[in-house]
């Protein structure tokens, strides 16, 4: 069937991305469903940094790629051999886990090493392409591609939620909410009363915010330079709030926790915001970084003596960890009852032609998660 999607040709050297404009909206060809496959019409498509970094060529990526890969909506077919959805189930679109590896054996499928091959090469799962435009494949997102009025996955893909959540906000579960929350629930595991620092609001960060609260941390304090996403941080739960451009962050967490800091969470990936969350932390803290880099900033410096001395920690957090085919009708429950909000995060809800503004209000700060209409 004919699908109107975002493309990117090749990546952008501008992030003005207004005027570079790496997303066209074209006509494309989505291949009926067989197999394990499953097609969906998407109703939402949430966008993130890694979408920006799709734009500017900062991940191992192949193009022309179908954009988008958080995403939720309505299982219109599906292949003959998949028996865990059928058509009218409202479906949060995950991440491919081949169920076989070592990862997926483990409960780890967001370390799944089909995934990662498969994002590189641009397929579903199986290795198939199952896009074209004229004539001519059309690489997936991640096994995913969501800013498109339909697309197809793999089964394990299309993950099945109630239908209590309305997906305008059930999308952001297809990444930023697990990994927040995981972050905070899963890869830290964080104790009921510990100190929590947060740095950056976005998404994901608030995300974050919203894991410290269903652990029952106790100070919780959030960093970032927009006082709008302060603000909503603190309704959320932060206790504290630091905005960078009116005191040192770390001094200021200092004077908030003499002793430093149980767990400090990095959502933003830069050197400098790591290199905070090492320096605000208590002897035997634990930095989790989360964020993950651009090109070319990939590089801290530590104080090793502080680091050593202390038992400090630094580990990395990808997809909060979790095994998604669990966690997202887990989170999607949370929602439904109430214990976890998702319309606080949502900024702003964009038809798919305004892509590119949408990419560039996100890559210059001044937005949460948004939401992209593909129909």
């Amino acid at each position: 069937m004919e699908s109107r999607a975002a493309v990117i040709e090749e990546p952008v050297e501008s992030d003005d991305f207004r005027e570079s404009r790496p997303a066209s909206i074209e006509t494309i060809e989505v291949a009926d469903p067989t197999g394990e496959e499953v097609l969906v019409e998407v109703a939402a498509g949430s966008l993130c940094h890694t979408d920006v970094a799709i734009a500017l060529g900062n991940l191992d990526e192949p193009y022309p790629m179908a954009m988008g890969h958080e995403g939720a909506g309505v299982v219109s077919a599906v292949g003959e051999d998949v028996d865990s959805v059928e058509p009218g189930d409202h479906v949060v679109l995950g991440r491919i886990a081949c169920g076989q590896c070592r990862f997926c054996r483990m409960g780890r499928s967001n370390l799944c090493e089909t995934r990662t091959r498969s994002r590189q090469n641009g397929t579903l799962r199986t290795g198939d392409i199952r896009f074209s435009r004229d004539g001519e494949p059309l690489y997936h997102c991640h096994g995913v591609t969501s800013f498109s009025e339909y697309t197809i996955v793999t089964e394990e893909v299309a993950i099945p939620i109630t239908d209590e959540v309305p997906l305008e906000q059930a999308t952001l579960l297809g990444c930023g909410v697990f990994t927040g929350v995981g972050a905070v629930t899963n890869t830290a595991d964080v104790e009921a009363g510990s100190s929590v620092v947060i740095v950056g609001a976005g998404g994901v960060g608030l995300s974050a915010v919203q894991g410290a609260r269903l652990h029952s941390a106790g100070e919780v304090i959030v960093i970032d330079l927009v006082e709008e996403k302060l603000d909503i941080a603190e309704s959320l739960g932060a206790t504290h709030t630091i905005n960078p451009s009116e005191a040192d962050p770390v001094e200021r967490v200092r004077e908030i926790l003499p002793q430093g800091a149980d767990y400090a969470f990095d959502v933003v990936g830069l050197p400098e915001t790591t290199e905070q969350c090492v320096d605000v932390l208590a002897p035997t803290g634990t930095a989790v970084i989360v964020g993950t880099a651009s090109a070319g900033k990939k590089s801290i410096d530590l104080d090793m003596v502080d680091v050593v001395l202390g038992e400090r920690e630094i580990i990395g957090s990808f997809n909060g960890s979790f095994s998604l085919q669990l966690a997202i009708p887990t989170l999607a429950e949370l929602v439904a009852a109430g214990k976890l909000e998702l319309e606080p995060l949502i900024s702003a809800t964009r038809p798919l032609d305004e892509l590119n503004e949408a990419m560039d209000d996100l890559e210059h700060g001044s937005m949460r998660r948004q939401v992209i209409l593909p129909g």
